[in-house]
């Protein structure tokens, strides 16, 4: 499996030397990507760690400067609450200025109160989240024409320029719901689910390859967690759900990534600081501990 690490652009430690800290470091251990978390007004007392965050893809540009080969991300972008132009424009230049290094996760979001802060409606996020997918495929591969009710967006013979150096850009869609597995079959390049329990997760696996017959060929690539300082694999997330990370007991380690890989895991984005709170040497340790297991 390949391993990409979520820099510490949230929490308490988003600053330039965290994100330098942990990006060369990374590289290091011979990830093939970087990742960041993307929220912007999340309402205050939310359980999360996202309440205090950097731009998700402005970081990026920032993350370009500083490394050479290793992919650059976002997972994942709540694509649905922003401006699909705008977004189409920045992840744009963020390609041209990485040489053509951008890759992106994307999903519908959760939290209805930031959707409420930013103007979005919440309650159709999925429909014009689709649509931007369709938006933001196009203005990449060159069309000038595009049209969609739901975003209300209507233009032609416009000009998106410079045009990004990858006309196709490489697209995981994130979500465990069965619009969000549909949505992976029919729009991305890959299914980017959480880890639950290897029972549950059992299952939604199957389910989504169940999905479409597109599903079948769809890489899987997944968000777990790292915390060299736990205990025991399996947590709640802020919504309640269980999920698995990666802890300081190596056997059970082990014996998880096993399981994800029998089940199809390709790709395994690992986030040394799921709370936030995690120091920068404690996260060095987790992409030291992930590159052992891993290479």
């Amino acid at each position: 499996m390949k391993f990409g690490v979520c820099v510490p652009n949230y929490g308490e430690s988003p600053s330039a030397e965290a994100l330098r800290t942990l990006t060369l470091e990374a590289e290091r251990a011979g990830c093939d990507s970087l990742w960041t978390t993307d929220h912007i007004l999340m309402p205050r007392n939310s359980g999360t760690p996202y309440e205090r965050i950097l731009d998700s893809i402005t970081t990026l540009a920032y993350l370009a400067a500083i490394t050479d080969s290793v992919k650059l991300g976002i997972s994942s972008l709540i694509t649905a609450m922003r401006n699909p132009l705008v977004v189409a424009k920045q992840l744009a230049t963020v390609d041209n200025l990485s040489h053509g290094r951008l890759i992106l996760a994307t999903s519908a979001g959760w939290n209805e109160k930031e959707f409420a802060h930013l103007g979005s409606n919440f309650h159709n996020r999925g429909k014009r989240l689709d649509a931007s997918i369709r938006l933001i495929r196009a203005l990449w591969k060159g069309e000038t024409s595009f049209k969609s009710r739901i975003l209300g967006i209507e233009f032609s013979d416009a000009v998106f320029e410079p045009p990004p150096l990858q006309r196709n850009l490489t697209m995981w869609i994130g979500g465990t719901s069965k619009a969000a597995m549909k949505r992976a079959a029919t729009l991305g390049d890959a299914w980017h689910p959480n880890v639950q329990p290897v029972d549950q997760f059992t299952k939604l696996v199957s389910d989504f390859r169940e999905t479409s017959p597109n599903a079948k060929t769809k890489e899987i690539c997944v968000r777990i967690a790292i915390n060299t300082r736990a205990e025991q694999s399996e947590y709640k997330s802020a919504q309640g759900e269980r999920r698995i990370m990666l802890s300081g007991n190596q056997a059970q380690n082990k014996r998880i990534l096993s399981s994800l890989e029998q089940l199809g895991v390709s790709y395994i984005v690992a986030v040394p600081s799921p709370d936030g709170r995690a120091s920068v040497p404690n996260q060095v340790d987790g992409i030291k501990i992930l590159s052992k297991l891993l290479n």
